[in-house]
This record gives structure tokens, sequence and C-alpha cells, in this order.
């Protein structure tokens, strides 16, 4: 049985449907879910999904697109975003939440500017070292920055996903290296996708799978909206590129989730 790391049903695209999109991912073989915050709100709900059904787990955080709520365009951490990172510390504290994320650097889109960018991400890593808790990374466009950011902070302690990888062989060789976990989700599965490539020189034991969910369908999907159940249709992709079955990949992709959780952690 799949575990899908990254997924957003708190995001209103599943609007009073996200019961029917649980089970359907359920009957394709997707029986576990991380949903993933990326400011208060949905970190709340987050954390209210998890405490609702015993197959989601919780991630909670403050993206880059959102930093401005943590530092100013400087990089100085403000007053309110002092009150919003000790509201997401108290947040991060409950059995329900596994992971500190998403979090990172986003210079594809800059709608925060980067100095605020880096501050909030530094404030999370700190954060994550202190509650002892893995990070979901969101990089777009920023590995390089992102990989010096870590090492300047220090390495989270349970290290992380790396959510969404897109980077390329000598990025995913520092992540192995570095025990960070890269999350492969629809993109896998393009026809003009390098992923394969950077995945041939892996193992499964360096990845997890995700969907991102509603974003980044995978094929035949592209165009519609992305749930959990179609999952299967990447690990399919994945299992091919490493030559295993289906339920290998499934038992080791859902055991490195496992081994990245808290410890106590639900």
């Amino acid at each position: 049985m799949f575990v899908d790391t990254h997924v957003h049903l708190n995001r209103e695209e599943f609007a009073g449907e996200g019961a029917a999109v649980v089970e359907r991912a359920v009957a394709a073989g997707v029986t576990r879910f991380l949903n993933v915050g990326y400011d208060i709100p949905s970190s709340i709900r987050s954390v209210e999904l998890a405490r609702g059904d015993v197959r989601i787990q919780a991630a909670v955080g403050i993206h880059p697109h959102d930093a401005l709520q943590v530092a100013d365009a400087e990089g100085r951490i403000t007053a309110s975003g002092r009150a919003v990172l000790a509201e997401l510390a108290e947040l991060a504290a409950a059995p329900e939440v596994v992971a500190l994320g998403e979090i990172g650097l986003d210079y594809f889109r800059d709608l925060s500017p980067r100095p605020a960018q880096h501050a909030a991400l530094a404030a999370q890593l700190d954060l994550a070292r202190k509650l002892d808790l893995p990070v979901v990374l969101h990089i777009r466009d920023a590995y390089a920055d992102t990989v010096a950011a870590l090492e300047t902070a220090g390495l989270p302690p349970r290290r992380g996903i790396m959510h969404a990888f897109a980077g390329d062989s000598a990025v995913a060789a520092w992540a192995v290296e570095n025990d960070f976990l890269l999350g492969i989700g629809g993109p896998v599965t393009y026809k003009n996708s390098r992923l394969p490539e950077v995945l041939a020189d892996l193992r499964p034991e360096n990845l997890v799978l995700e969907t991102d969910a509603p974003w980044l369908p995978p094929v035949p999907h592209r165009g519609k909206r992305n749930e959990s159940a179609y999952l299967v249709r990447t690990a399919a992709k994945v299992a091919g590129i490493f030559g295993v079955e289906l339920t290998e990949l499934a038992a080791v992709t859902s055991a490195n989730y496992d081994r990245l959780r808290r410890a106590g952690g639900r």
C-alpha cells in the first residue's frame, strides 16, 4: 500500500469532496496521506484533517510565497512574524504533526522578496531542530541556494524531503549523501522530464512518492485536478525505471516515509 507524502486536501479544490477523494485513493491502493500546510490557516486545517482521520498525518509550515508573514523585505524577523512562528511551534507540537513544511525557497515566482524567504527558511529550520521534526522542502529554481542555506543553518537532525524534486543528478547526489529523500510526483511521467535519467542513478530507498494534489497530475491526467488515487500512475513509472514490482516499490517507499517521521509521532 502506498503513502501520498504530499497532498493538500485542505485546498478549496477539494471542498466538500475530501472524504470521497480519500476513499478513491484507498480503493486504488494509496492508504496513507501526509497533508501539508503552507501558512497558518492551511496548517490549522491540516491538523484538523489529521485529527479526523487516522490515515492522514499533518505537516505545518510557512511557504516561501508567504515569507513576508515572517520577515520584512530586508530579511528581518518582524514582531508579527515572531507571533506567526510561535503559533506554528504550537501547531507543530501536536501528535498528528510529523513534519515541518512546506518551507523553502522559490525563485520562479518570487512572490516574496528573497531576503524574506531566506529569513523564514532559517527560522523554520531552527524550529525543526528544536522540535526534532523533519522538513518538507519546497525548492523551485533555487537548489544551490537551498543547499547553501541548509549547510549554513545546519542540517535538520531528522533531515526531510525535497518535495516535487526537479533537480539534476548533482543535487540528487547531495541529497542522498546527506540523507534527504526525494519526493517524486506526476512530472516523472511527462514526455520531456529529466527525472527518469536522474532516478536511474539512485535506488528506491532514496525517495518517497507524492502527488502535490490538486496540482501536478501524472499522465494521462494532465490538465485535470490531481488527486491521491493517481499516485499509482506515478508509482508505475518509477517501478519501471528501477525494474521492480509495484508491491516492492510500495513497501520500500512507505518504509522510507516511516523512518523519516518523528519518533513518537502518530
